[in-house]
């Protein structure tokens, strides 16, 4: 019997880190019913991370993808850039419906740092690794 049990509490703390430790975070009301998982971490940046020789002479247009679990929510991004690391806590561009920004046109032998912040119509949000493209050099 006590072999049985100790099964049975190994498996339900597998069970709890599984379901319980997770990116997401879930809020549960006072009638344990849930009320909004945050949105997904922004992905697949445009231009991809790291990103080298980016050409100057167009416009840059930032891209993303993201979604919520919740399928119900809306979704609006921050983004925030820089030329040096830290990227700062002050967004360029706030309230943005869609998963891209038209940053312009950019500066030659610059390297970019960039995040987004995905908040949802709950108040969830979720904020991206910061990712880094880099001009090409001015001749």
């Amino acid at each position: 019997m006590k072999a049985i049990l100790n099964i049975f509490f190994i498996l339900l703390a597998a069970a709890f880190c599984f379901n319980g430790c997770s990116e997401n975070d879930t809020s549960v009301n006072s009638n344990n019913n849930v009320t909004n998982q945050v949105p997904n971490k922004p992905k697949n940046p445009y231009p991809a991370d790291s990103l080298e020789n980016i050409d100057t002479s167009v416009i840059m247009v930032l891209s993303w993808q993201c979604s919520d679990p919740d399928p119900n929510d809306t979704l609006k991004y921050d983004v925030f850039i820089s030329n040096d690391l830290p990227v700062g806590n002050t967004p360029i561009v706030t309230d943005l419906p869609n998963p891209s920004f038209g940053l312009g046109i950019v500066a030659a032998s610059t390297n970019y740092y960039w995040k987004v912040t995905a908040r949802d119509n709950k108040g969830g949000s979720a904020t991206s690794n910061t990712w880094r493209f880099k001009t090409q050099i001015r001749h």
